[in-house]
């Protein structure tokens, strides 16, 4: 997992700050994905001292873009892609987090094909479970 957390996201994602809800990309390889991100406690999606269901779901979106960019940038050697969020399912929140949690979340790939990509995606806190979902993202033309 060592280098991965020295790349700056912003080179790997579209987004910019203030909507940024990863922190660092901690590993990737062709199946799997895992970011972190220390929940802020007056960003967007923070509400009430805790990170939305919304904040979560862009967190698991952000991941799977964290991806994306990589396979442009270090696989690619292209642009950084524009990515969408086809459909959320399953999704389960078992606690919402803290401002000033610190979140590591697991992105699997079950199948990549044609710009299209489903994941199942686990945010934990330590060892503790907070959110499972699947998610399907498209990737806009290159």
């Amino acid at each position: 997992m060592s280098g991965f957390k020295d790349i700056p996201v912003q080179e790997l994602l579209p987004q910019r700050p203030p909507f940024l809800f990863v922190d660092h990309l901690l590993h990737y390889d062709q199946q799997k994905v895992v970011s972190s991100f220390t929940v802020p406690a007056d960003g967007y999606m923070t509400e009430n001292g805790r990170l939305t269901a919304s904040g979560l779901i862009e967190n698991v979106a952000q991941t799977s873009a964290l991806r994306i960019g990589y396979i442009a940038v270090y696989v690619k050697h292209i642009p950084v892609q524009i990515g969408y969020i086809g459909q959320v399912r399953g999704l389960e929140i078992y606690r919402l987090p803290l401002a000033g949690e610190a979140l590591e979340t697991h992105l699997t790939v079950v199948q990549d094909i044609f710009g299209i990509t489903l994941a199942d995606a686990e945010v934990r806190s330590g060892g503790e479970v907070l959110a499972v979902m699947s998610l399907k993202t498209a990737v806009g033309e290159e």
